[in-house]
């Protein structure tokens, strides 16, 4: 009975640390479909602002509105990497257009707004089973919301892949209207 009476005790201490511990859980927007991080080290550029490294995760949806795969923006040291992965996708030429608009509503996607910026991703491999599994660098653009060419603006901004004819195929929202 004195084992039961140590181990009883031993999970309401480590419940009630947990319960006063001062750490609470992120934020996330209402209506965000990504993980967001950011992380300050020490200040190193000329203006006297923290070098920052950011990452997001985007669900990707296709236009029937089934999820397609996703795309994954990772900013260091002032370039943003984009990992697109994708399944189902016909072969051909796929173009990737970045968006003024935090929205993206299949079939058409044209609530997204206008183009942003165009990115061409010559050599884009969708192997035979209709999956895509590349890595880009975007040049140009920034997920700090202070820094030039973000994509964390006033109105959002999302992704949309078009294909060969130029009709958009699949879309995501990278950040939601604020």
């Amino acid at each position: 009975m004195k084992i039961g009476s140590k181990g009883f005790l031993i999970v309401m201490l480590s419940l009630f640390m947990v319960a006063c511990s001062d750490q609470s859980a992120p934020e996330i927007s209402s209506g965000a479909d990504r993980d967001v991080t950011e992380e300050s080290t020490e200040e190193t550029d000329a203006t006297g602002t923290d070098e920052q490294m950011a990452a997001l995760d985007v669900d990707l949806y296709n236009g029937d509105s089934q999820r397609a795969g996703n795309a994954i923006f990772d900013e260091s040291d002032g370039n943003v990497m984009l990992t697109l992965n994708l399944e189902d996708v016909s072969a051909g030429d796929l173009s990737i257009q970045i968006h003024s608009r935090g929205e993206a509503t299949p079939p058409s996607f044209e609530d997204a707004g206008d183009d942003f910026q165009e990115f061409e991703l010559p050599g884009l491999e969708v192997s035979e089973g209709g999956a895509v599994n590349q890595s880009f660098e975007l040049e140009g653009v920034s997920l700090l919301p202070e820094a030039e060419g973000t994509l964390a603006t006033e109105d959002g901004s999302s992704i949309i892949i078009l294909n060969g004819s130029g009709s958009p195929i699949i879309g995501g929202i990278i950040f939601p209207p604020q």
